[in-house]
């Protein structure tokens, strides 16, 4: 596999894991929305707390305040899971693999 099949790799997992995370941020608004919203309380306090020990001058703070919100925070967590999930999913399936079919592994 070439940089051109690590490249698509990567961007398939990124792709995958922002769809995925998608599903799982609407199945817990749907199934648990009082978990949803404790999440969010939880972003706006993280957010509230980064404002305040980011140690930045107030015109930074201003843009961080107005570009950064607190769904991105709960959004990001949803996607960094998918992400830690599909890692263990491709290792394990890869191990199983080569332990398998007992392929060598390339140095």
């Amino acid at each position: 596999m070439g940089l051109l099949g690590s490249i698509f790799r990567a961007g398939g997992i990124i792709f995958l894991s922002l769809l995925l995370g998608a599903i799982a941020l609407a199945y817990v608004g749907v199934e648990y929305p009082g978990t949803l919203d404790s999440m969010l309380d939880r972003a706006s306090d993280f957010k509230t707390w980064l404002l305040s020990h980011s140690g930045l001058e107030a015109k930074y703070n201003v843009w961080v305040k107005f570009l950064v919100q607190e769904q991105q925070f709960v959004f990001m967590f949803f996607v960094i899971l998918m992400r830690l999930i599909l890692l263990l999913i491709v290792a394990l399936a890869s191990g199983l693999y080569r332990w398998l079919w007992d392929v060598p592994r390339k140095a």
